[in-house]
């Protein structure tokens, strides 16, 4: 019955609305053009019909931030299982381009299907994985029905129940239960969630907390080669004071560039470097730098096309999937989606460079990590705009004391990674349990 009115209200409004949505995109500017054929069941060309090496593990990670948790589990699996046949999807195409710059051993490449019987059925029927592993919390009705149809072990890991979703799923807590039958391990980031997800009906002996595999993606992430680099591409000298701002989403960018404005007044060599979330949002952000007579920004990708940033004090980060990489330079960060109600963004990567981390109190998707870290004195919340401001003079007046609670953070950050390697073993343990190295 659960699934039957899923399926209702998805056919009934939801594809319509996704249609409303996607086919002026695809139409006008060719986004999502890419992945489209794969949305609706098709494989790639060269995916194999039969004859797959067994076992087969496929992983699911919709997008970036769940193809970084997934990343150190697929490569600690895959050390343990030389012989298995690895397929990695995604939910969009961002997350599938940073899948295969990253993650090394995967045999396959794939999209996942919009969750609509007929996609979906022509995509399990091909693979008809032993093992289906999703990260963090994607239950998609149709998927697990299909999975399950075809005697698939299905285990969620890295799950969390952030504190917006938890309400919305406890309104629907019986169909919510129905659905999340067919998963038969539930390895969760933190007790929180696992009281959550105990709550909203998993069985009790299919959940365990493991811990969250980002925090070893974030350490393994870092290198002095990658420090330097981004210093050649921005022009940095090794004693500039430099501000990132990453992830910020819209009602962010006036904030931060509010506050660089008066850091200027007394630090007037400092340079801001932005990175928004979303990069169709950089016209807004330039439209807010000429409100504010500030200089024309130098734009990261300018670099690519042998331009060189000279005097410029603010970096637009106008490409995708660098700012990890542009946190190494930073003499502070701020991480954005938290002034704004959006749940925060990853606190960890800017934390494996051993930086000080600020950010605002929207941080529930991270509560984790934020609790972790400002409980070292690793990281401080601001409330607002003015607490922003007077935590960066703070940080950039005392540089020693922000590297010092820099690296307390990094140091709880390595005290707290391995799960990855715990996560690995106990999927090992459900496709080959004869046969550990």
């Amino acid at each position: 019955m659960a699934r039957f009115i899923y399926n209702f209200f998805i056919h009934t409004f939801g594809v319509p609305i996704l249609l409303s949505y996607y086919l002026p995109k695809i139409i006008f500017s060719g986004k999502y053009r890419h992945s489209l054929s794969g949305k609706m069941g098709r494989l790639p060309d060269g995916f194999p019909k039969t004859g797959m090496p067994r076992p087969v593990v496929w992983f699911h990670a919709v997008s970036v931030g769940e193809t970084v948790a997934l990343a150190p589990v697929a490569r600690q699996f895959r050390k343990l299982a030389p012989h298995c046949t690895i397929i990695v999807s995604n939910g969009t195409e961002t997350g599938q381009k940073h899948a295969q710059a990253t993650m090394n051993g995967i045999d396959y490449f794939i999209f996942m299907p919009i969750d609509l019987p007929r996609f979906v059925n022509r995509v399990t029927d091909r693979i008809r994985p032993d093992l289906f592993v999703l990260m963090e919390t994607e239950i998609w009705p149709n998927l697990l029905y299909s999975l399950k149809k075809r005697n698939s072990k299905i285990i969620l890991v890295n799950g969390r129940i952030s504190d917006r979703s938890f309400p919305r799923y406890m309104k629907i807590q019986p169909m919510v239960a129905k659905i999340m039958e067919p998963i038969d391990m539930f390895l969760m980031a933190s007790e929180t969630d696992k009281y959550r997800i105990l709550k909203m009906g998993a069985h009790p002996d299919r959940v365990r907390v493991v811990g969250n595999t980002k925090f070893d993606a974030a350490i393994r992430s870092v290198s002095e080669d990658t420090q330097e680099q981004s210093r050649i591409i921005l022009n940095l000298k090794e004693s500039d004071k430099v501000w990132v701002a990453g992830s910020t989403h819209p009602g962010e960018h006036e904030i931060v560039l509010d506050c660089f404005q008066r850091l200027l007044k007394t630090f007037p060599e400092l340079i801001l470097i932005i990175a928004p979330r979303h990069t169709e949002t950089i016209s807004s952000i330039l439209s807010a730098i000429r409100e504010r007579g500030l200089e024309t920004p130098f734009m990261r990708s300018s670099f690519d096309l042998g331009q060189r940033r000279r005097s410029q004090n603010i970096v637009i980060l106008d490409t995708t999937g660098e700012l990890l990489r542009f946190y190494s330079v930073a003499s502070v960060v701020f991480v954005g989606g938290s002034l704004v109600p959006k749940g925060g963004q990853n606190i960890l990567e800017p934390v494996a460079w051993g930086k000080k981390v600020l950010f605002g109190p929207s941080m529930e998707d991270f509560r984790d990590a934020r609790d972790l870290l400002v409980k070292v004195g690793a990281a401080v919340e601001t409330s607002n705009g003015e607490e922003l401001f007077n935590s960066l003079i703070k940080s950039l007046d005392d540089m020693k004391q922000s590297a010092v609670m820099g690296r307390l953070g990094l140091e709880e950050l390595a005290g707290h990674s391995g799960s990855a390697k715990t996560v690995a073993t106990m999927l090992y343990d459900v496709v080959s349990p004869e046969e550990r190295p």
